[in-house]
């Protein structure tokens, strides 16, 4: 029972620290995630237009090569339906270890 105690009045501290906490006022670096503002928000804005163009070009070079990979599958198909199967196999074993 000795555990106990030590574990109650350690539990009392914590609550007390919290209580002497703003309640309304969090750290900057609590929510990353939050609304910047004043000068943060341009570099922010920034980045994000950066990041959408970075994507469409992604997207662009993707769709470029899908051609070739669907004439690949034409011309071989029992070749692309084993590298698929064999592909899965691998990704599976990958995902099992992790």
């Amino acid at each position: 029972m000795v555990g106990a105690t030590s574990l109650r009045e350690e539990l009392h501290i914590l609550r007390a620290e919290l209580g002497r906490k703003e309640p309304g006022k969090q750290p900057a670096s609590a929510d990353p995630l939050s609304v910047k503002t004043g000068s943060e928000a341009a570099p922010q804005a920034e980045a994000v237009a950066d990041l959408r163009e970075q994507l469409g070009e992604l997207g662009k070079a993707l769709s470029e090569h899908t051609g070739g990979i669907e004439e690949f599958v034409k011309e071989r198909p029992l070749a692309s339906v084993l590298a698929t199967f064999t592909l899965g196999i691998v990704v599976g074993r990958l995902m099992g270890r992790a």
